[in-house]
C-alpha cells in the first residue's frame, strides 16, 4: 500500500487545490503517470504516481483543499 500525499514543492505551509484526477478508483496505474493536478495560488502542477498498482480511495476529491503532507489517495 502506497499512500499519496500532497507534495511541497519548496511551498511549506501552503494548501493546495486538487484540480483534476486523471484516474478514478480502480483503475490501474503506472508509475510515472500523471495521477493529479494541484492549483497554488502561483503555479499549476501535475503529479505523477510514485508507484504502480491500483487507486484504491481517493481522500480528497476534485475541489477540494488540503495541506501539505495530507493524505488525499492509496494505491495498493
Amino acid at each position: 500500500m502506497t499512500e499519496i500525499i500532497v507534495p511541497s514543492l519548496g511551498m511549506s505551509g501552503m494548501d493546495v487545490t486538487i484540480t483534476a484526477w486523471f484516474k478514478e478508483e480502480g483503475d490501474a496505474v503506472e508509475k510515472g503517470e500523471p495521477l493529479f493536478e494541484i492549483t497554488t495560488e502561483k503555479l499549476n502542477q501535475e503529479i505523477e504516481s510514485p508507484e504502480s498498482g491500483v487507486l484504491k480511495k481517493i481522500c480528497k476529491k476534485e475541489g477540494d483543499t488540503a495541506a501539505v503532507g495530507e493524505l488525499i489517495a492509496i494505491i495498493e
